[in-house]
């Protein structure tokens, strides 16, 4: 499974690379998850929840485009540290992670398209999602997996001279034995 969506990547990526460069588009900013949900092991079960600091770079590409938006595929991948906790609070430790999703949006508005010079628009989203974490220092410590799933996501963009600031929010429900879920919101400046 694993190798099957980094080959996804990989294809969409170099294909991202061969396309004509007005339809390719750059963010970088910051992703922050909470992931929840219950962790079971060998005769036991515990509720796990963490929070996560990611860098994000999210290359898109628009592959239908009009006036004033566009549909795009991306990549908002992300890498970064965090901390875990249990939820009475008597255990904590750092967690490591990264967040590998395939989204396609719709965009309207504002760098819905490179030529749209809008003040203000936005985007409507599903995906998948492949979420990978490590975890040392806690109780945790033995949890060393990863949460996949659908994902749903939308956010508002403001321009900002020459670029813009997306701010968006997401949810992924896990499909694996854990079934984590995952949510957040991130702030992207776009190229």
């Amino acid at each position: 499974m694993i190798k099957k969506i980094f080959f996804l990547l990989f294809a969409i990526t170099i294909f991202s690379f061969q396309s004509p460069a007005q339809k390719l588009m750059h963010s970088f900013g910051a992703t922050i998850s909470i992931l929840t949900g219950t962790v079971t092991g060998p005769g036991s079960s515990s509720d796990l929840t963490m929070s996560q600091t990611n860098l994000t770079y999210f290359p898109r590409y628009n592959f239908i485009e009009n006036e004033n938006s566009s549909v795009s595929i991306g990549l908002p991948v992300g890498i970064g540290v965090g901390i875990v906790t249990s939820t009475f609070g008597d255990d904590a430790g750092i967690s490591f992670a990264y967040d590998l999703p395939v989204v396609v949006d719709y965009n309207i508005g504002c760098r819905s398209t490179m030529e749209n010079d809008k003040n203000f628009g936005g985007y409507l989203g599903v995906g998948f999602g492949y979420y990978k974490v490590s975890i040392s220092q806690s109780q945790y410590s033995d949890f060393s997996g990863a949460t996949y799933g659908p994902m749903f996501r939308g956010g508002l963009r403001f321009r900002e001279y020459e670029h813009a600031i997306t701010v968006g929010l997401f949810f992924k429900k896990g499909l694996e034995k854990n079934k984590l879920t995952s949510f957040g919101f991130n702030v992207l400046y776009d190229l």
